[in-house]
């Protein structure tokens, strides 16, 4: 895998893992909000990097991976526009949706762009 995308899927994970805790754990709106919050600046900050790394290299399908990205965030901001303001619970329920969202991105258009990368390094190193 590619280190940066290694490592930034790492930090997503571990992310989510305290965020479930914390909902779990029944803690309060405060509490859920704040790791809500980094996991939100962290999925930013992860597809800016990605989607520089499909740009650098012409990744075929960069347009439809962004909208993916894309996507993800305005469902993560609308989640917390409305905790914020009362409307909703976070709950497991969501945990459930975050959970299956990041694990089918990272096991299908992730896992198609780890492919394409090593690809273009193996074809690198025939010249």
């Amino acid at each position: 895998m590619h280190p940066l995308l290694e490592k930034d899927h790492q930090q997503l994970i571990d992310l989510i893992e305290v965020l479930d805790k914390c909902v779990l754990d029944g803690n309060s709106v405060s509490q859920v909000t704040k790791h809500l919050d980094a996991f939100v600046t962290l999925a930013q900050d992860e597809f800016k990097n990605e989607e520089r790394l499909m740009e650098t290299y012409n990744y075929p399908d960069l347009v439809e991976h962004k909208k993916e990205h894309a996507s993800l965030l305005e469902q993560l901001r609308s989640v917390h526009s409305k905790l914020i303001h009362g409307h909703t619970p976070f709950g497991e329920d969501y945990m459930h949706w975050l959970r299956n969202w990041l694990e089918t991105h990272l096991l299908d258009a992730d896992d198609r762009l780890e492919k394409f990368l090593y690809q273009i390094n193996a074809d690198g190193h025939k010249s």
